[in-house]
């Protein structure tokens, strides 16, 4: 499981300095930069206070009149919380069916499977090409590994990978041969129309346009050291079912000192408020324990896989309020990973011992899809 910890002054500076200037990734693939991450903040200032200076004067004999310096002033700049920024994804070349997903190899590459929940005669498509996570690492935690995909937008492919830098990085696929970072980040996550993308880590949060343009916001987050501090694991959205039109807006998942919460942030300022304590001890007392968003039930609850060695839970949580509603709670082997609720609410995608494994919704047995899987995820939700 991978951790985003705190990190030291110079690892945040430089966190922010990704989010700021874009950032790359050491892989082949997607070494390429599209050109900056543009972000603009206008600093808070306080009012200048006045110091009052201690001035001797001396006589002659000559009477001169004598002056006092005016006073000092002292101005305090703090850092803005939050800004504009423009993450741009461009136009692209996959096309993603509703029986289609996105696969991520044992070799570490991601692949389009076409009609994959149809049948096995679908094509496979390479979308990122990446080395093998499994090979000896020489330098960080590497090499980066896919970890979220937040799915195809306008003919672009979506994901992120970890954990070089430590902030993460967003990228976007045109076809297999063009794949550039857009963005610092982890956790990217469309919109249930697919007109805006999220992204965040432990000091950003971000909500963009899904267009080339990519105009947005972001707030900055763990500013203030007096307040708790908020270490960020995951985003979805609060989603449409039972949501008022043009509501849709992010839910974080992040653990503190006192356990896990479901985070409601709010669609205009991106400001985090508690929302649900899930009972979870944290990440440092419960290290065996690991925590994801899964994805939304079928009248658009909030679905929490939380895995342990014994049992996956899958947790709903009502869209609007993000109270628990236990009637709903499903569970899965502790061995199942990358679990992953279709877009019927009921169906699941996941997998086990490296088998990727599909159940669709009324059916009482899983289809084993594939071997030699990392994660995947549904084309279309």
């Amino acid at each position: 499981m991978i951790n985003h910890r705190p990190i030291s002054l110079a690892a945040f500076a430089a966190a922010l300095l990704a989010l700021a200037t874009g950032c790359g990734t050491t892989d082949d693939a997607a070494s390429e930069s599209t050109g900056p991450f543009n972000a603009s903040t206008t600093a808070a200032t306080t009012p200048p206070t006045s110091t009052t200076a201690d001035v001797s004067t001396t006589t002659t004999v000559v009477a001169e009149p004598t002056t006092t310096p005016r006073p000092a002033t002292t101005t305090t700049t703090e850092p803005a919380l939050t800004g504009s920024l423009s993450v741009p994804i461009p136009a692209g070349n996959f096309n993603a069916g509703p029986t289609d997903l996105f696969v991520l190899s044992l070799s570490g590459d991601l692949e389009l499977w076409s009609e994959a929940l149809v049948g096995p005669t679908g094509r496979r498509m390479l979308v990122a090409d990446y080395p093998e996570p499994f090979g000896v690492v020489t330098e960080g935690p590497g090499p980066n590994v896919i970890d979220h995909v937040a799915g195809e937008v306008g003919g672009t492919v979506v994901f992120g990978d970890c954990c070089e830098p430590i902030s993460g990085t967003v990228l976007a696929a045109t076809d297999s041969d063009d794949i550039a970072p857009v963005a610092g980040g982890y956790s990217p996550t469309l919109s249930p129309t697919g007109e805006l993308l999220g992204a965040a880590n432990d000091f950003v949060i971000s909500q963009t346009s899904a267009d080339p343009a990519g105009e947005g916001s972001f707030r900055q987050l763990n500013q203030n050291p007096q307040e708790v501090y908020l270490n960020v694991r995951d985003l979805t959205w609060s989603s449409n079912a039972t949501a008022a039109a043009d509501d849709d807006h992010l839910v974080m998942l992040a653990w503190t000192d006192d356990g896990w919460w479901l985070f409601d942030v709010d669609r205009s300022t991106l400001e985090p408020t508690r929302a649900f304590e899930l009972g979870i001890p944290p990440v440092p007392d419960s290290p065996d324990t690991d925590v994801r968003f899964a994805g939304h039930g079928p009248d658009g609850e909030v679905v929490v896989a939380v895995s342990n060695a014994s049992t996956t839970r899958l947790r709903s949580f009502a869209p609007t309020t993000l109270a628990e509603l236990p009637h709903l709670e499903r569970s899965l082997p502790g061995s199942a990973t990358s679990v992953r609720l279709a877009g019927d609410g009921v169906g699941l995608l996941w997998v086990d011992g490296g088998s990727l494994y599909h159940l669709p919704a009324g059916e009482l047995e899983a289809d084993p899809l594939s071997r030699d899987v990392l994660a995947a995820w549904f084309a279309r939700v």
